[in-house]
């Protein structure tokens, strides 16, 4: 027991530990909506590795079939968010001490008994993971992308500058225009 924390009322269970039917169809309800938003992260994590091998390749065909995908993706776990918080105020209502304003997932499992907090903390945890690892492979893709783009702002400079002529001295002492430059090496 936390001494900080005031003591959870106990949530009265039938025999073996079964949810009531309170519980069970709301408890169930997220449970699935947990581990489609699992699913919708991992695709997201793979989305991201896709999207680097195709900064990598400079593949434009692929990073706008990621960008549509990915814009899929987001708008399923936005819609799903809003169901996870309709039933997560439906299960709060129904326990006892727990906090009336809207309640967050790990609110939710520190007022569940042991049996039915178990599962909703090991997938709160797979979720904690996998946003993690999407939030770092995002953080990759950005760095490479804005790199990318530094670089070919660099090299339109070089072209730029390398169209116009430049003024150089003549056998006189004075500014001359020299020959209107017509390559330029670069190395990317």
């Amino acid at each position: 027991m936390n001494p900080g924390r005031p003591a959870t009322p106990a949530i009265r269970l039938p025999a073996q530990g079964q949810p009531t039917t309170a519980f069970a169809q709301p408890l169930r309800e997220l449970s699935q909506y947990l581990a489609d938003l699992h699913d919708a992260l991992k695709r997201l994590v793979a989305l991201a590795a896709e999207k680097l091998g195709a900064l990598r390749t400079a593949n434009t065909a692929v990073l706008r079939d990621c960008a549509v995908r990915e814009n899929e993706l987001v708008k399923q776990v936005l819609c799903g968010e809003q169901q996870r918080d309709a039933v997560l105020a439906r299960l709060a209502q129904s326990l006892p001490g727990c906090p009336p304003k809207p309640v967050r997932l790990t609110e939710l499992i520190e007022h569940l008994p042991e049996p039915l907090a178990g599962p909703l903390r090991a997938r709160s945890v797979g979720l904690r993971e996998m946003a993690t690892e999407l939030q770092r492979k995002n953080r990759l893709v950005e760095a490479v992308a804005r790199n990318l783009q530094a670089h070919i702002r660099g090299v339109f400079a070089e072209v730029a500058k390398a169209a116009q002529e430049s003024l150089v001295y003549g056998a006189r002492g004075q500014h001359e225009v020299g020959s209107t430059r017509c390559c330029m090496d670069a190395i990317g």
